[in-house]
């Protein structure tokens, strides 16, 4: 049997209750935790954030969109020509899970009290609106199947306060266009995501109304919606859609747009937010560890009498120096595990009640976010355990300084 981890198990299952050591090891043992607690808590929010940002900005565009290169095509009028094979093409395409038209057209609505400028977002029946079904708040998600254009729209809690009206209303939209023209909606739906700069623009209407007001044929669109199910793979698939874009004489330039071309200044804050996490794990890891070497230092002399006995019976300093690190990596340990599990019981409370709400205009969402990775959790507690054997090496040196005979007097 190894005789120091024989004698590391000794001393880590209970000692002299009245030693100098026991008061800072278990403080040094309670900060291991707590850094690890909140190290967690930090990636669990960041992680959240991003997820939750991501569904949203994915909800309202999509992963992946094809559109015209003329950047004002939405105030010209300017569409592109889509085809069945073109839309085959993406449908069988590596990780793409939806393709869906598209078109858009600003409009202003008008109630019998108020007005408000919007866009309006025509789908059809291929449309995935799960995830406006995810935050429905009241009526029901308008229907397209029908082989005559519907009249019905889902608008957001802003816009339907902004204009004083509820689910059964009928709303009038005005199209500024020559001529103008003018249409009757229904109010059948009504959604809130929290993320107001998109919630108080995007109303959700049939697409065959707005290819109607553009004097469009059924293949002309706005764009092709693309979602997928593995994001990671985003900028491979771009890159293939590219390649399959038709150049011919109906469509003078398509291009291809991520989220980050939709929304750079969302995903340059969520940027932002991962260096303010990395500099909270550094300097957690750098004061949990820093703490644990005092406590070792204090183990070390508290334990001086051993050190001066053990190397009498002709330990070697090499030996004595692993005995103490076995010692740390057991403390060390028993503080993570404790750390995980009041990360994971924060977390959880968090995810199932909701207790830390959040401004929604500032921060997009009502409530702090938790998503967990497993990779996440053992990375950064693997990476804990390195760094804070890493920096409790040098201490140990302290060991081969100690003279035995000055050690078993030493009170």
């Amino acid at each position: 049997m190894n005789l120091e981890l024989f004698i590391a198990h000794r001393l880590l299952g209970g000692g002299k209750g009245d030693s100098v050591s026991v008061p800072i090891v278990k403080i040094a043992v309670v900060g291991i935790a707590l850094g690890v607690c909140a190290m967690l808590l930090s990636v669990f929010i960041i992680m959240g954030f991003k997820k939750e940002i991501m569904d949203k900005l994915s909800g309202f565009t999509s992963h992946l969109e094809v559109t015209s290169c003329n950047e004002d095509a939405l105030y010209t009028g300017q569409g592109i020509v889509v085809t069945d094979s073109l839309l085959l093409s993406l449908q069988k395409m590596e990780s793409v899970k939806q393709v869906a038209r598209y078109v858009m057209k600003p409009a202003i609505l008008k109630s019998d009290t108020e007005i408000h400028g919007v866009i309006l977002k025509g789908v059809d029946s291929l449309y995935d609106a799960s995830f406006y079904g995810r935050h429905l708040k009241a009526g029901y998600l308008p229907t397209w199947k029908n082989v005559k254009a519907s009249n019905e729209i889902l608008l957001s809690t802003s816009v339907a306060d902004l204009l004083q009206v509820q689910v059964g209303d009928h709303i009038v939209s005005h199209f500024v266009q020559d001529p103008p023209r003018v249409r009757m909606f229904t109010v059948v739906g009504i959604y809130n995501t929290g993320f107001k700069e998109y919630d108080n623009e995007f109303v959700l209407c049939d697409l065959r109304h707005l290819q109607k007001l553009n004097n469009w044929n059924e293949r002309v669109v706005t764009g092709i919606g693309i979602e997928l199910s593995d994001l990671q793979k985003t900028s491979k698939i771009e890159e293939s859609v590219d390649k399959i874009l038709p150049l011919d004489k109906e469509n003078d330039c398509l291009r291809v747009v991520s989220l980050k071309d939709v929304a750079p200044q969302i995903f340059d804050w969520l940027n932002l937010l991962n260096m303010n996490v990395l500099i909270i794990l550094v300097l957690i890891i750098a004061v949990a560890g820093f703490n644990m070497v005092s406590g070792l230092l204090i183990l070390i002399l508290d334990k001086t009498a051993l050190i001066g006995i053990l190397k009498a019976l002709g330990y070697r300093n090499i030996c004595l120096r692993r005995l103490f690190l076995y010692i740390a990596i057991g403390l060390i340990f028993k503080g993570m595990l404790v750390g995980n599990f009041l990360a994971f019981l924060l977390a959880g409370l968090q995810y199932w009640f909701q207790i830390i709400k959040l401004n929604p205009e500032v921060y997009y969402m009502d409530t702090v976010p938790i998503s967990i990775s497993v990779w996440a959790v053992i990375l950064l507690n693997v990476g804990v355990l390195v760094v804070s054997v890493f920096m409790l090496v040098l201490p140990t040196i302290l060991v081969s300084k100690i003279l035995p005979i000055k050690a078993i007097r030493f009170e």
